[in-house]
């Protein structure tokens, strides 16, 4: 059995599916991820952090398709070839940029959730961990 409490939730102003954008990383708008008090000495100073991953559920996601389709592809796709929020499991995983940190508040641009999606992780982004400069690229034709 798998056991997840949210240890916070995310403010954000896109409210409905398909408000957001595809991708966070083409999202310059400020959210904040508030961390509830029991889980705030977790973040301690975050000194030296620019980026965070944020790993969230994706609360109005569909989970019952294991294929999904964008309006520009011909056919729909295998969900666990894509990175479309309806899947199984919607577990996001998304880069935030630290704008500002208050207390439990840590506001952030990068992110594509919706208003009240639940935070299930926070980690620090390390360039000389999370960086594949070979890596292939799926998407790319």
């Amino acid at each position: 059995m798998i056991e997840l409490e949210p240890i916070g939730v995310i403010h954000s102003p896109f409210t409905d599916r398909g408000s957001a954008p595809r991708q966070g990383r083409a999202c310059c708008e400020p959210m904040q991820i508030e961390i509830y008090p029991k889980y705030a000495p977790g973040l301690g100073t975050m000194e030296g952090i620019s980026h965070i991953w944020v790993l969230y559920w994706m609360n109005k996601a569909e989970r019952d398709s294991l294929f999904s389709r964008r309006p520009d592809w011909d056919k729909p796709r295998p969900v666990f070839t894509i990175r479309s929020p309806s899947r199984p499991n919607p577990i996001a995983l998304s880069i935030g940029k630290i704008e500002e940190i208050s207390d439990n508040i840590i506001t952030v641009t990068g992110l594509e959730a919706l208003d009240g999606s639940p935070v299930l992780d926070i980690k620090p982004y390390v360039v000389e961990i999370d960086c594949i400069f070979d890596a292939l690229n799926p998407f790319q034709k």
